[in-house]
């Protein structure tokens, strides 16, 4: 990611902006006990108005509807859509990936868990797929999920065929 990041015209004024509340940890723990967003890393941009300094972050929603709708097997012009298998999604559009997998965590009803990275750093899709996926195990790990969860390899992903206007 650093290498493909470094081509990008902002790179030299980018710096690690979490704090202590960003990790996979915190941010297991917030949708745990509080059911809300929380964020897992912020990069930011040096010198950058405050509403556009965001270089990059990754999110997670708990609870969150499917992306698409599951008997919509396409891709738009908007977004492309991927079906990962049973209740997984994942959808990528302009400077944003976002995947959505099923957790079923001991003694609660089952929760769906959404992962969002968004970035300014013309990150190539297959990159922000690896790093929302391998951020994605992590946070399945820490929130304990029952059911195993697998991504495919990003570069072997085959988006949803686009609907016919």
């Amino acid at each position: 990611m650093i290498k493909e990041a470094s081509r990008s015209e902002d790179f030299d004024r980018i710096y690690d902006a979490s704090n202590s509340e960003d990790s996979h940890a915190s941010a297991a723990k917030t949708l745990l006990m509080e059911d809300r967003v929380a964020y897992v890393c912020e990069v930011a941009i040096e010198d950058a108005p405050p509403s556009g300094d965001k270089a990059l972050y990754i999110k997670y929603t708990p609870g969150q509807p499917r992306l698409f709708p599951e008997e919509d097997k396409h891709s738009y012009s908007s977004y492309k859509a991927y079906d990962l298998g049973p209740g997984m999604q994942a959808t990528i559009e302009a400077g944003r990936g976002d995947v959505r997998f099923p957790c079923n965590i001991k003694d609660r009803d089952s929760v769906s868990v959404t992962g969002t990275i968004y970035n300014d750093l013309d990150l190539s899709r297959e990159t922000r797929f690896r790093i929302l996926f391998r951020s994605s195990l992590k946070m399945a790990k820490l929130l304990k999920c029952g059911n195993e969860i697998k991504f495919p390899a990003s570069e072997t992903m085959k988006p949803l065929p686009m609907a016919e206007n």
